[in-house]
C-alpha cells in the first residue's frame, strides 16, 4: 500500500475517504465569511491540479517504483525536524523536542539522510505538530476559513502557522538566501523541491480520485475534510462529534496531561 505520509494532505485526504458524505452535512457550521473568494481560489487550484499537477504526477506514479517514492517521503519530512522543533518548544512539550531531534539525527545518519525511517524501529515516534497546532495549543481561535493559492485548505491561524513553518523550510532558507550559489539552488533546490511537489501530489492520486466522485460539492467536502483532520491532530488524533466543533474551547483536554501528542502520521 502507498505511503501517504509525506504531508498534512495525505492524512487530510485520507480522512475524505473514511468520512464520506458525513463531512459535507457538517460544512454549514464552519465559519466561511468569504465564501465566494475562497470558492473561486478553490476552482483556481482545481484547475491548476487538473491540467498539470496530476498529468505530471500520473506519469511520475508510472515510472517511479514505490521504494522510491517511501524514500523521498521519508527524506523530505525529515527536513521539517525545524518546523517541528519549533513548535514544540512553543508548546513546552520537551519529551517531543527529544524524539523530534533524535529522530533527526537517527534518520540522517543510519537512515541515510533521511530515505530511510530507522527511528520508528527503535521506539522514536513521529509527532508532525506545525506552527498552526503550536498557536491552538495556546489558546489562538482559529479565525475564518480560507482557501490560500496553490496550498488549499485553511483558516486564519494556521495560515499565520504556515508561513513560520515556510520560513522554517530548508529549501525555503537556502532558495532565500543570498549567500547560497545560484548554481545550487538552480541544481540542487529548485529540482528537489520539484519532486517533492509532484511526489507529493503523486501520493494523492487515488485519495483525490475518490473523493471527486464521492462529493455532491467537492468545495465543502475539502472544507469539512480540513476541519475533521485538524480536530483530529488537536485531539491526539480523536476525531470530535461535528467538524464544525469549537476547536479552540481547550481542545487539549487536560493539557497538564499532555494530551496533544500529535496524531502521528505512520509511515
Amino acid at each position: 500500500m502507498r505511503n501517504r505520509s509525506s504531508s498534512i494532505y495525505s492524512l487530510l485526504l485520507s480522512a475524505i475517504i473514511a468520512f464520506g458524505f458525513q463531512l459535507q452535512a457538517q460544512a454549514e457550521e464552519i465559519d466561511d465569511p468569504i465564501e465566494p473568494v475562497n470558492r473561486g481560489i478553490f476552482w483556481f487550484n482545481d484547475q491548476l491540479d487538473i491540467y498539470a499537477l496530476e498529468p505530471i504526477a500520473s506519469g511520475y506514479d508510472y515510472i517511479t517504483p514505490e521504494f522510491m517514492r517511501t524514500g523521498f517521503n521519508n527524506f523530505f519530512g525529515n527536513l521539517r525536524y525545524p518546523s517541528y522543533l519549533v513548535s514544540d518548544l512553543v508548546q513546552l512539550k520537551f519529551t517531543q523536542v527529544a524524539e523530534h531531534t533524535g529522530r533527526f539525527l537517527i534518520n540522517s545518519t543510519v537512515g541515510l539522510f533521511g530515505f530511510i525511517d530507522v527511528a520508528k524501529h527503535v521506539g522514536l515516534p513521529d509527532h508532525r505538530e506545525d506552527f498552526g497546532i503550536a498557536l491552538a495549543y495556546h489558546g489562538i481561535p482559529a479565525g475564518p476559513y480560507l482557501v490560500l493559492p496553490l496550498l488549499g485548505p485553511s483558516n486564519l491561524r494556521d495560515g499565520v502557522g504556515s508561513v513560520v513553518d515556510f520560513f522554517l523550510d530548508p529549501f525555503a532558507v537556502l532558495g532565500l538566501s543570498s549567500n547560497v550559489d545560484a548554481p545550487f539552488k538552480d541544481k540542487v533546490i529548485l529540482p528537489l523541491s520539484t519532486i517533492r511537489l509532484i511526489n507529493t501530489r503523486a501520493n494523492l492520486l487515488e485519495a483525490v480520485e475518490a473523493a471527486k466522485s464521492s462529493s455532491v460539492d467537492y468545495y465543502l467536502f475539502m472544507q469539512s475534510a480540513y476541519y475533521q483532520y485538524r480536530a483530529g491532530v488537536l485531539n491526539d488524533g480523536s476525531t470530535p462529534k461535528e467538524a464544525g466543533d469549537d476547536l479552540d474551547a481547550d481542545p487539549f483536554g487536560d493539557k497538564e496531561d499532555g494530551l496533544l501528542a500529535e496524531d502521528s502520521e505512520n509511515d
